[in-house]
């Protein structure tokens, strides 16, 4: 078909290695049922049968036009191709996409009726592994569309960029409006066509919509750019950067804002969630908590301003889980340790004793003098300073001038975990005690520990203590740890792991502080038992799993540990993601160890509501946490990363469905139960009046009966004998009237 009369459209075609799908997109030009079209295909360097295709079309029809060019990218293509266009409207679309019949038809149609300066129309996604196609509503938003037919940015109160994607090939741009505003695609990798869209778009005066799906866009292929995103992944960031500086210069940024910062959360989420590579992932994270991204202000609004404020608490939590990431990275790549003294010990110790100390320089001295007090003298106490930033170091080196029994060691913060395993690595006593520097000891409770120890031959031991508070508020802020370390149950002196397990947990008194427990040291070893680095709450599955695998362990009901309670400790601080992660981590190992470790099918049910119990304060606490900092679980990676959603926020989304079913349920009870009692109410009132009635009938025909009597008795007939003259004188007068 050859055209008639002027060009109504100029379609310019970027084609780069296109050769599967060129005849597809050609062919369904060229079948326009508008003719009067020119396709400029602009050859950027393609290396495969791409160029032979467009000679073969071009000696089909005159209308198909061939640039080439040296391999630039589509941005540079298209700027190429505009400068040969002659078209009334400009077309860009993509040479691995197909086109309905109509498209320039329907183009021609609305543009020669409105004289649009962009014409917005729908798209339908075409999927290349099933070949199937689906009408994909945010390509265009038909509900959002204004009942006037030409509307601008000046009459849709910000919302103009909301109605559509970013991209070139749903809409048609009016060639005399784009020479005007002087628009050209950006040279980028990817992304180079957001600013031009978006300009384009932002400036008009005039925009139409044709609300029918013109375009199929071709996804799930292998050439397309966005399949090679990773290699250039900053490219949309900088587009919307540009974006955002030229619509400021001009003036115009106020009456878009709230549209743009949509579409910019949007394309943010849709980047990071489409990339391959997690170090890429990475590095745009970083990139989005930049104060250059910062400065466009695009997450100040308030959540209710948002089309999907889920996108603006997501790009909010990125800080956060940068912050994750970077703690991560930390205390998995943690430093050397150092020897500052090495201890010595008169013989071999009995017990060794490993105090972690971070920042405690309040507390130290009491949890030392604790320990230096003890009656048993055969001892080994290691210190070990995790980079503290207060006088913590200073006041090691005191004490272990002045007791020769001391060792001090100090590293880079590493966190609990890996100061422990680092001290019990170091240990020799024949026993070992885990001490917090913030707490402290009965000055006996060493040497009673590890006589009992001995006398029963015990791999554990575990024993009560009390909390006691730093200060008075916090007694009534945390009350729940005032009588948590004290047990009230009794238990066996002796036995294995998983008889203490089960009765502990059966009333409801099984604790995991790992200063209450007291162990023997080549148990520890034998087992290959070792704190979880790089988390909170290490104690957890430690405890876990060293209870279960003892052969001979037992509980002696005495107090000798008085745990502290106080403001800035991992317990009492408010809960972060740190907490979070380290119960899933717990949970995880947890349940590693039972695949490993057969265990008896009566404990089941117990190790299924231990197990679940961690699982559900994770849970909890992350569905308590604000919306923005959920989303930290996104500076994970690999493995973590799944079992994070999978085991905590799915765990939670399921559980808060629940809890809103169970709502729901409840009120729709309440108001049956309102329904009862009115239905209850009405049938009381429906008896009484039943009763009320029953009793008139009754009533009436005693009436009845005395009427009757009354009626067949001498004087009634007497008394009608006499009324009949006056009856017979008030009819003729009656009568009389009437006439």
């Amino acid at each position: 078909m050859e055209k008639v009369g002027k060009t109504d459209v100029s379609v310019i075609m970027p084609v780069y290695n296109t050769e599967p799908y060129l005849r597809e997109a050609l062919d369904s030009l060229l079948k326009q049922t508008n003719p009067n079209i020119e396709i400029i295909c602009v050859d950027d360097g393609s290396t495969d049968a791409s160029a032979s295709i467009l000679k073969e079309y071009t000696e089909k029809d005159p209308r198909v036009q061939i640039l080439r060019q040296n391999h630039q990218g589509a941005g540079a293509a298209r700027n190429l191709g505009m400068e040969s266009a002659q078209g009334e409207y400009l077309l860009f679309l993509d040479a691995d996409d197909f086109f309905t019949d109509t498209l320039v038809e329907e183009i021609a149609k609305k543009g020669n009726k409105t004289n649009a300066d962009v014409i917005l129309f729908g798209a339908r996604r075409y999927d290349d592994l099933t070949g199937r196609s689906e009408h994909v509503p945010r390509y265009l938003w038909r509900k959002l569309l204004p009942v006037q037919e030409v509307f601008s940015r000046k009459t849709m109160e910000g919302e103009l960029f909301t109605l559509t994607t970013p991209a070139p090939w749903n809409k048609s741009f009016r060639r005399e409006y784009i020479q005007e505003q002087k628009l050209k695609f950006q040279n980028l990798p990817n992304s180079n066509d957001v600013y031009f869209t978006l300009m384009a778009l932002g400036a008009a005066d005039r925009v139409a919509a044709v609300r029918e799906d013109l375009v199929y866009y071709r996804v799930n292929y292998g050439g397309s750019l966005q399949n090679r995103k990773d290699q250039n992944p900053l490219c949309f960031l900088e587009a919307y950067e540009s974006v955002y500086k030229e619509l400021t210069r001009r003036g115009i940024y106020e009456e878009l804002e709230i549209g743009f910062c949509n579409m910019v959360a949007s394309g943010c989420v849709y980047n990071l969630r489409t990339l391959h590579s997690e170090q890429v992932r990475q590095k745009v994270i970083d990139k989005l908590c930049s104060d250059r991204f910062l400065d466009m202000h695009l997450l100040e609004h308030a959540d209710e301003e948002y089309d999907m404020p889920e996108n603006i608490n997501y790009l909010r939590g990125l800080p956060y889980a940068r912050e994750v990431r970077k703690e991560r990275e930390r205390r998995q790549n943690y430093g050397a340790i150092r020897c500052i003294k090495e201890g010595k010990s008169t013989g071999h110790p009995v017990v060794t004793v490993v105090i972690a100390a971070y920042n405690v320089e309040k507390y130290l001295e009491e949890c030392l003098d604790s320990i230096t007090g003890q009656t048993l003298k055969e001892l080994e106490i290691i210190c070990i300073d995790d980079g503290s930033t207060d006088y913590t170091l200073g006041i090691l080196k005191h004490y272990a001038e002045e007791d020769e029994r001391i060792s001090v060691y100090t590293q880079e913060n590493c966190g609990l975990s890996v100061t422990r395993n680092r001290g019990m690595k170091a240990a020799s006593g024949d026993y070992i005690y885990f001490m917090d520097s913030d707490d402290w000891l009965e000055r006996e409770a060493l040497e009673q520990l590890a006589g009992r120890c001995q006398e029963h031959d015990l791999e554990v031991l575990y024993y009560d203590g009390c909390a006691f508070f730093e200060e008075k508020d916090m007694e009534d802020v945390h009350n729940e740890f005032d009588g948590y370390y004290q047990r009230k149950g009794n238990y066996p002196a002796c036995c294995d792991g998983k008889e203490m397990f089960q009765r502990m947990q059966k009333t409801k008194e099984y604790r995991t502080n790992v200063g209450m427990q007291f162990f023997k040291r080549r148990y520890l070893e034998e087992h290959h038992f070792a704190f979880q680095p790089g988390i909170l709450h290490e104690d957890i599955d430690f405890t876990f799993m060293t209870m279960l695998m003892a052969e001979r362990c037992g509980y002696w009901k005495k107090e000798f540990f008085h745990r502290r309670v106080r403001l800035g400790s991992i317990m009492t601080a408010k809960t972060s993601f740190e907490h979070i992660y380290g119960l899933m981590k717990s949970y995880v190992a947890m349940e590693h160890f039972l695949g490993i470790h057969s265990m008896p099918e009566e404990m089941a049910d117990v190790l299924y509501d231990t197990m679940h119990t961690v699982l559900w304060r994770a849970a909890k606490q992350y569905s308590e946490m604000p919306e923005a900092q959920k989303y930290a679980y996104e500076g994970l990676w690999g493995l973590d990363k799944i079992q994070f959603q999978t085991l905590v926020r799915e765990h939670t989304r399921i559980t808060e469905k629940l809890f809103r079913t169970y709502k729901e349920k409840s009120e729709i009870n309440r108001k049956l139960q309102i329904t009862y009692g009115e239905k209850f109410d009405r049938g009381v009132e429906i008896k009484k009046l039943k009763k009320e009635l029953a009793e008139t009938r009754k009533e009436l025909t005693k009436t009845q009966k005395k009427l009757s009597g009354i009626q067949y008795s001498a004087t009634y007939r007497v008394a009608r004998v006499i009324g009949f003259p006056i009856r017979m004188i008030r009819k003729l007068f009656k009568k009389a009237k009437e006439q």
